[in-house]
């Protein structure tokens, strides 16, 4: 499995911009083979839907088939993705058309949802798991300086995570780690 997997194609965008397709993407926790029964258990959802979505993305590369194995007659494939993450090509969103620019969108609401789902989760779980939360408000920044600051942050928190996959290790919970540059955008005025 690659550590970064650069989305080149409008078909991959699209997707992995449904946001059904995010967490199936992110129920491959390790570099553990899964099947969709064991996704479709983990997400509590029919192991049809699941398997859907999977083909969805086997289709356009993102996640790839890795092994069958017979089981009672039936052949059981299994998964992995094709990368532990996305990315989308810098030179195909500089030249983004209507289309891409939506399809883009979509990907970031979905990714969106899947955070705000997480967060709520853990706020209706309050003394079970912490919470860190760094809001910054309204810097005037220009796109050149807002990416550079992303890429920035990347780089440092990979580094301080590289060796963080370890489920075993003594008193661990999975974090989702977020990072966010919005832009704001004032609402218009009712005429």
């Amino acid at each position: 499995m690659k550590d970064i997997l650069v989305l080149r194609e409008l078909e991959q965008i699209k997707a992995i911009s449904h946001p059904y397709r995010v967490e199936v993407f992110e129920c491959f926790e390790s570099d553990q083979p899964q099947s969709a029964k064991q996704i479709a258990e983990k997400l509590g959802e029919p192991h049809a839907k699941v398997n859907y979505h999977i083909k969805s993305l086997l289709k356009v590369g993102i996640l790839e088939l890795v092994d069958e194995r017979v089981k009672s007659g039936i052949i059981e494939k299994y998964y992995l993705p094709a990368a532990k993450a996305l990315v989308i090509d810098k030179s195909f969103v500089q030249n983004a058309d209507d289309d891409m620019v939506q399809t883009m969108n979509q990907a970031s609401i979905s990714f969106f949802e899947k955070i705000s789902e997480d967060y709520y989760r853990a706020a209706e779980n309050p003394l079970q798991y912490r919470k860190y939360i760094n809001h910054l408000n309204e810097y005037y920044l220009t796109h050149d300086e807002v990416k550079d600051i992303m890429e920035k942050v990347d780089v440092y928190i990979h580094e301080l995570i590289k060796d963080k996959k370890d489920k075993t290790r003594k008193d661990v919970h999975p974090y989702n780690i977020a990072i966010l540059g919005i832009p704001i955008v004032k609402p218009k005025k009712r005429g």
